[in-house]
């Protein structure tokens, strides 16, 4: 499925409807360049599962941040950990099915990756700076029920 955002804040709408449709278990993979709006996605999913606003940020020198809502959402970023992932219990740990995982630069963990996860591809695109277009794939069942629930609407409003 893709569709097309053209602002910071249609990126957050889409994930605040997302987080509607994923529930402790998911996975959430976000691959795109710098500044593409993954960080911002975060921010509408976050929102959407009941975490306060204005907390959440870039975990780039942490490696992951965990929020608290009504289902605790666990935000990963691999964008540091290029050449050397974090150990395989860690990564599991943060995967937990307790909770929403989402992880930036999700393409670096290869083979490591989980079976089941939702995979969002950002890209910079369209007539306008701020237009971005999602791509979402799924693996396992689990993603793909999230990804039939987004239905074909293409591009989201802000």
């Amino acid at each position: 499925m893709n569709l097309t955002t053209h602002s910071e804040a249609a990126t957050e709408a889409f994930g605040e409807r997302l987080a509607g449709l994923v529930g402790p278990g998911s996975v959430i993979g976000l691959v795109g360049p710098l500044g593409a709006g993954k960080t911002a996605l975060v921010r509408g999913l976050a929102r959407g599962l009941g975490v306060d606003e204005g907390v959440v940020h870039s975990p780039t020198f942490l490696s992951a941040t965990e929020y608290e809502g009504r289902v605790t959402l666990v935000h990963v970023d691999l964008y540091r950990h290029e050449d050397h992932l974090p150990h395989p219990d860690w990564l599991a740990e943060m995967l937990d099915a307790d909770r929403v995982a989402v992880v930036e630069w999700f393409e670096r963990l290869g083979s490591g990756a989980p079976a089941d996860v939702l995979r969002i591809v950002l890209r910079y695109g369209g007539v306008a700076a701020d237009d971005r277009t999602l791509e979402i794939t799924a693996t396992g069942p689990r993603a793909r029920r999230v990804l039939e629930q987004l239905g074909s609407k293409r591009e989201i409003a802000a």
